[in-house]
């Protein structure tokens, strides 16, 4: 039986991987924050070297929305760049030759082409409110790619999308638009149905993925693992714009209020939209269609507040 370490297991991504892991016959190690501080590089190099790990799954990450990340940035780029970096030596350090590293779609440059391909990382400049966070993401990703040319190791990289699902963080000062938004129409409705701001004209477009689905791909990845690509974006495939979103919520939530547009908030870039050659090559596709998803993570989010 093989043994993985999952950090950030306590995260929405860890939380509905963790037991898809165990359900396909892997011992998992789940270690929290108390259990190992993986900013410190001590404490990291003792606790793998405590265990018996076979292969790591690296989700921990600082995350937050735009407002908040920008208020944060050196933050981000510190508690991720760590995190990153001390697991990546423990793990050479102590023979793990198997990493699989959860990155983010945010490290592509901000006027690359689109679909994003992997081909443009590192051609560009990062979006300027989530740079702290892109930018320790993207070392991280570099720091695997070089461990892989220098030692004999499989460090690889994955770029997801946007995640969703339940177990996400629904604040409405440090969520991503979607759990943020989704919880603040839920208080419109509760609330004789107040108008709801959407931030820009509603055309941006954005890439969403259900968090159980990018955990069934880990599972797929670990189990086909020689062939995945140093690193390969993971996606949905479907755009759903801003505005279409709101009004997708709207049906879900029951809401019936007005949807008001304020032109002067930020809405990062217009279109994110990712190249999934890789992905289509390795016979993976997602299973939850983005209405059904957003109607199980409406129903989480409700359990939540009752």
């Amino acid at each position: 039986m093989a043994t993985v370490l999952v950090t950030g297991a306590s995260g929405m991504l860890g939380q509905h991987l963790v037991p898809m892991l165990e359900n396909r016959g892997y011992q998992v190690l789940t270690p929290s924050r108390d259990d190992v501080d993986l900013t410190d590089a001590a404490a990291t190099s003792a606790y793998i070297k405590s265990k018996r790990i076979d292969a790591v799954v690296h989700c921990a990450a600082y995350v937050a929305g735009i407002a908040s990340s920008k208020a944060s940035k050196h933050h981000s780029f510190d508690a991720n760049l760590s995190m990153g970096m001390n697991l990546i030596r423990s793990c050479l350090d102590n023979g793990i030759s198997t990493l699989l590293n959860v990155g983010s779609a945010t490290v592509y440059p901000s006027d690359a082409p689109q679909p994003l391909s992997e081909a443009s990382l590192g051609q560009g400049a990062f979006e300027g409110p989530i740079e702290g966070y892109a930018l320790s993401k993207y070392v991280v990703y570099r720091a695997c790619a070089m461990a892989n040319e220098q030692f004999d190791v499989a460090f690889k990289t994955i770029l997801p999308c946007n995640l969703f699902g339940p177990f996400d963080n629904f604040s409405l000062e440090t969520g991503h638009m979607l759990p943020a938004i989704l919880h603040r129409m839920h208080q419109a409705k509760e609330h004789d149905n107040a108008p709801i701001v959407i931030w820009g004209d509603g055309s941006a477009k954005r890439e969403f993925l259900y968090a159980p689905d990018l955990a069934d791909f880990i599972c797929f990845a670990l189990k086909n693992f020689e062939a995945l690509p140093e690193v390969m974006n993971v996606g949905s495939g479907v755009e759903v714009s801003v505005k279409e979103m709101h009004q997708h919520m709207a049906k879900i939530t029951g809401y019936t209020g007005e949807l008001k547009h304020d032109l002067d908030k930020p809405v990062g870039r217009l279109r994110r939209y990712l190249d999934l050659h890789h992905q289509q090559r390795l016979g993976w596709s997602p299973k939850t269609p983005f209405e059904e998803a957003l109607a199980i993570t409406y129903d989480y989010l409700r359990g939540t507040l009752e």
